[in-house]
């Protein structure tokens, strides 16, 4: 994922402004040492910036001043789907969101399939938060002649009231489509269908 204009402008605001406080604090003139501060100047904006992204904006009195939800871990979610062999179904899976600042993967663990995502974004839209993504879905060996691996996209809304918690839609390039709504959070980060059924998820109950 590429950096954002603002995200570049930032940088390099950061960077003169740290760059002009060492210059200040040595008392030399910018003139005659400029460039001798640039080098750890440019050091420390870059693990200011490496914590920032990775775990500083998470932070509540830093996440407070951002319009970023922080909505990584594993969501227990409830799929309803028009997919014609499960589509009297409730089908219990798994959202699993790994996010930093900057970016944010999503992959959904379900007890026949999995799916990755290619491309994701949180957008702010008339003062919502939504989150899109692009992915590719491909099914365990034994159900892949009547499913084959497909593409699709998905449209969740992230909603800070009463309580964290996720619910959209999405669709798939073959036609089948579905309803997505997120019914328990952990913070870990499962990797397997299995191992995300023997976690503790928060619900909305609790």
């Amino acid at each position: 994922m590429m950096p954002s204009a603002n995200w570049t402008r930032a940088v390099i605001a950061l960077a003169a402004l740290v760059w002009a406080i060492i210059v200040f604090a040595s008392g030399d003139s910018l003139s005659a040492s400029w460039a001798k501060p640039l080098g750890l100047a440019a050091t420390i904006v870059v693990w200011l910036l490496l914590a920032y992204d990775r775990w500083l904006w998470r932070l509540p009195g830093i996440n407070g001043l951002t319009s970023r939800p922080v909505i990584l871990g594993t969501w227990k979610v409830e799929l309803r789907t028009s997919y014609k062999h499960r589509q009297d179904e409730v089908i219990e899976a798994y959202l699993v969101i790994r996010q930093t600042f900057s970016t944010i993967c999503v992959d959904m663990l379900f007890d026949r399939s999995q799916s990755a995502s290619m491309s994701g974004d949180l957008v702010r839209e008339n003062g919502r938060c939504v989150l899109y993504y692009v992915f590719r879905s491909d099914k365990q060996t034994l159900e892949r002649d009547e499913n084959p691996p497909a593409r699709g996209a998905a449209q969740l809304t992230v909603a800070t009231r009463p309580e964290l918690h996720l619910e959209g839609d999405y669709w798939m390039e073959h036609g089948t489509r579905g309803r997505i709504v997120a019914v328990g959070h952990s913070q870990e980060v499962y990797d397997t269908y299995t191992a995300a059924r023997l976690g503790r998820f928060e619900t909305h109950a609790d």
